[in-house]
């Protein structure tokens, strides 16, 4: 299904795909593994819980985000296909040796473009945020900002329902240029990041029909 949000003067459309037990349990098993067997490069947690040696809650943070980001990426894929796009999935629930290799896959365009997707699941998600380590060492030329519908079961250690998720609404992107010259830094608990709030991304139509995409 498809609804509107107003961004400023212009209605932009928004979609939204409901996930099933196939997709939750796919995505879960893949972070499970990549977390639990230490190939993920450890990065972003809470700064409280960074410093802790509370490493079963580490594990769960790291999975948590693992796994929603995942879905995602599977919910962006659902849209593409959608949109008659043919994408290569072969390697999108690989999990590769060593913590250098990172837990998500870019959509690339037929012009090379890559595609980054940036899931939120929070209640008070309300930004697309890029990691400013991450958006200058590994730009991308889009980032396409998807939120799903978590509930929160403690708010202190930012831990949700993972079972609570039922749909992801996929809300428009934002161009690298413009996160870069237009968007503010900001510390939002985990290190600074490039921010866009959602209520100023651009409809995702205009990025998911324009090329055919592919995993890389």
């Amino acid at each position: 299904m498809y609804f509107y949000e107003k961004r400023g003067s212009y209605q932009v459309k928004c979609y939204r795909y409901d996930l099933t037990d196939e997709m939750r349990d796919k995505a879960l098993d893949f972070a499970k593994k990549i977390i639990l067997s230490d190939n993920q490069y450890s990065r972003l947690l809470p700064e409280d819980v960074f410093l802790s040696n509370d490493i079963e809650l580490k594990n769960k943070i790291e999975i948590q985000r693992t796994y929603m980001g995942k879905l995602g990426e599977i919910a962006f894929l659902k849209l593409l296909k959608d949109k008659n796009k043919v994408v290569d999935t072969s390697g999108m629930f690989t999990i590769y040796e060593g913590q250098r290799k990172t837990d998500s896959y870019d959509f690339i365009t037929d012009f090379s473009e890559s595609v980054d997707v940036k899931t939120g699941f929070r209640y008070n998600h309300s930004r697309l945020l890029v990691n400013l380590e991450q958006f200058n060492s590994k730009p991308k030329n889009f980032y396409v900002a998807v939120r799903l519908n978590a509930t929160d079961t403690n708010i202190d250690t930012k831990l949700v329902d993972w079972f609570s998720v039922t749909h992801a609404d996929i809300l428009g992107f934002v161009e690298f240029d413009f996160l870069n010259e237009k968007c503010d830094i900001k510390n939002f608990g985990e290190g600074d990041a490039k921010f866009i709030p959602y209520n100023r991304l651009l409809g995702i139509d205009r990025l998911s029909l324009q090329n055919y995409l592919h995993l890389d």
